[in-house]
C-alpha cells in the first residue's frame, strides 16, 4: 500500500484528507517541518503532499530541505493561491505536481496514483520495474554471453601490465571498459589517463603525449608533462588510437620498446612505467593495408583484443540497461521514476541502435525530462528512421509474408523457415561457435547439429 505523507498547519483539512484517503492509501500527517522531518528521519513515504504556507513556514524552505533529505520521493504542492511564481518556484525546487486549494478528491487521487512511487512488485507484468542504484557513472551494465565473454577476458588480463587493444562500434563503451581493465589490476591506485586521439589538432597531438621543454617552440614559456608522464605508473587510455598520425606513430613504437619518451625540444630520454590500454572504431586491418597504420605498432598494442559487440547484437541486456540508465538520469533530475512500460522496452529491442549505449543513455535521459508521472511511456520516447515502427506493425508484415508463401501447411512451413533463419543468424553473429550458438538459442548442441542438417546448414 502506497504510504502518503500529510504536511499542513491547517488540521481539519489534514484530518479531513486523511479520512478520505485512508481507506485506498496508508497516510500519515504532519503539522509543521519538525513534526515532518521526525517522521521522513525514520520512515519512508511514497508521496508527500505539502502545504505552500505551513505557519509562519515557507513551503519552499521546507521542499527545498525534504529534496536534500530524500531526492527521490515525489512532492506535491498544495496552495489555496495558484500565481505563476509560486507555480515556477516550486516545480525549481524539484515539486513534482502543484495542486490549488480546496482540492477535488478526484483529482487527488489521480495526482497521487501518477507520481507515488509504488512498491517494487507493483509495476506490474505490463512494466518493467525501476530499482534505484549507486551513484556511479562507470558501471558497465550487460550479462548477456557476449558481454560475460568480455568481463572474463578483463578479469584475466587486468593485472598484468600486457597492453590492451579495444574494438567496437562508437558508442559501445571502450572508455569504460579501459577502466574496468585500469579498476581491477594492481594500477588501481594509480592514475589513469585518457587521450582521444581524434579530438587533438594533428600539430598539437605530440606535445599533447611526450610534454615539451621551455622554449622548444614559440609560446612555450615553461615545461609541460605530457600525458604519458603523467600516466607513470598508471595506466594511459589512447582512444580513437587509429587517427595517431602516421609520423608519431614510430615515435609511440619507440616508447613501447624502450620504455622511454622525449619530449619536444629535448634530446633527454625520460623513463615511464605505464600500462596502456588503446581502442578504436576503425578497421585497423583496413587501414594497414593502405598504409595509413604501421603493422609493427598495431602488433604492440594489440597483445589481448576485447571487442565489443553492438547493442543490436546483445538484445538481451537492453532491459537491464534501460532500468539503470533511467534509475541514474532519475535520481539526477530528482524525478521518482520506477517503472518502464513493456511496450517502451519493445520498441527498444526492435530498434537498431546506430549509435549504440550513448545513443541509448541519450534517449532515456530525454524520457526521463519529458516524463510527466513515475512511469516511462511509449509517448516519452522519441527515437528516429522507420526502425521505430511499432512492433506490432512489423509483426502484421511478417505474418503476411508467411500467409502469402505458405499457401498450404502454413504453420509448419513457417516455423521451419523461421528456424533456419535464426540459426544461420545466431551462427553468424557467434561466428560459428557451436556452444555459444546453441546457447543463444537456448537449445542443447545435439538439438542444433540435428536442426543444421535438417536444413542444410553447413559452417
Amino acid at each position: 500500500m502506497k504510504k502518503i505523507l500529510i504536511i499542513d498547519d491547517d488540521t481539519s483539512l489534514c484530518y479531513g484528507m486523511k479520512r478520505v484517503l485512508s481507506g485506498r492509501y496508508s497516510v500519515s500527517t504532519a503539522f509543521s517541518s519538525e513534526e515532518a522531518f521526525e517522521y521522513l528521519n525514520t520512515e519512508s513515504c511514497s508521496l508527500i503532499l505539502l502545504d505552500y504556507r505551513l505557519g509562519s513556514e515557507n513551503g519552499l524552505e521546507v521542499l527545498e530541505k525534504i529534496k536534500e533529505l530524500s531526492r527521490a520521493v515525489p512532492v506535491v504542492m498544495l496552495t489555496a493561491f495558484g500565481t505563476s511564481d509560486t507555480v515556477l518556484d516550486s516545480f525549481k525546487l524539484g515539486a513534482a505536481d502543484f495542486l490549488v486549494k480546496p482540492v477535488d478528491y478526484e483529482e487527488l487521487t489521480d495526482c497521487i496514483e501518477k507520481y507515488a512511487r509504488p512498491d517494487k512488485v507493483s509495476c506490474g507484468e505490463d512494466a518493467l520495474a525501476v530499482e534505484e542504484t549507486e551513484e556511479r557513472d562507470s558501471a558497465f551494465v550487460g550479462s548477456s554471453r557476449k558481454i560475460r565473454d568480455v568481463f572474463k577476458l578483463i578479469a584475466t588480463v587486468a593485472n598484468s601490465n600486457t597492453p590492451v587493444f579495444i574494438t567496437g562500434e562508437s558508442g559501445t563503451g571502450k572508455e569504460l571498459i579501459a577502466g574496468l581493465v585500469h579498476e581491477r589490476s594492481h594500477r588501481r591506485d594509480k592514475p589513469f589517463v585518457v587521450i582521444n586521439c581524434a579530438a587533438i589538432p594533428r600539430e598539437l597531438l605530440e606535445s599533447e603525449l611526450f610534454g615539451y621543454v621551455k622554449g622548444a617552440f614559440t609560446g612555450a614559456h615553461q615545461d609541460r608533462t605530457g600525458k604519458f608522464e603523467a600516466a607513470h605508473t598508471g595506466t594511459l587510455f589512447l582512444d580513437e588510437i587509429g587517427e595517431l598520425p602516421v609520423e608519431l606513430q614510430s615515435k609511440m613504437l619507440r616508447v613501447l620498446q624502450n620504455g622511454t619518451i622525449e619530449k619536444l625540444g629535448s634530446n633527454k630520454p625520460v623513463h615511464v612505467d605505464v600500462r596502456i590500454v588503446s581502442a578504436t572504431n576503425r578497421n585497423i586491418a583496413e587501414l594497414i593495408a593502405a598504409g595509413e597504420f604501421r603493422s609493427d605498432l598495431f602488433y604492440r598494442l594489440n597483445v589481448v583484443d576485447i571487442k565489443l559487440p553492438p547493442l543490436r547484437e546483445r538484445t538481451d541486456d537492453i532491459p537491464q540497461l534501460a532500468a539503470f540508465f533511467t534509475a541514474k538520469y532519475a535520481r539526477e533530475a530528482e524525478k521518482s521514476i520506477c517503472c518502464i512500460d513493456r511496450e517502451v522496452v519493445d520498441i527498444f529491442r526492435a530498434y537498431p541502435w546506430p549509435g549504440n549505449i550513448r545513443e541509448m543513455q541519450n534517449v532515456i535521459k530525454k524520457a526521463v525530462i519529458l516524463s510527466s508521472s513515475n512511469r516511462i511511456t511509449e509517448s516519452d520516447i522519441q527515437l528516429s528512421g522507420p526502425e521505430t515502427e511499432k512492433p506490432e506493425s512489423r509483426f502484421s508484415a511478417v505474418s503476411e509474408y508467411f500467409f502469402t508463401k505458405f499457401t498450404s501447411d502454413t504453420l509448419n512451413s513457417s516455423v521451419e523457415e523461421l528456424e533456419k533463419i535464426l540459426i544461420e543468424r545466431s551462427l553468424l553473429k557467434n561466428s560459428n561457435h557451436l556452444t555459444h550458438t546453441a546457447e543463444e538459442l537456448g537449445i542443447t548442441r545435439v538439438t542444433l547439429n540435428a536442426k543444421m542438417k535438417k536444413y542444410g546448414i553447413s559452417i
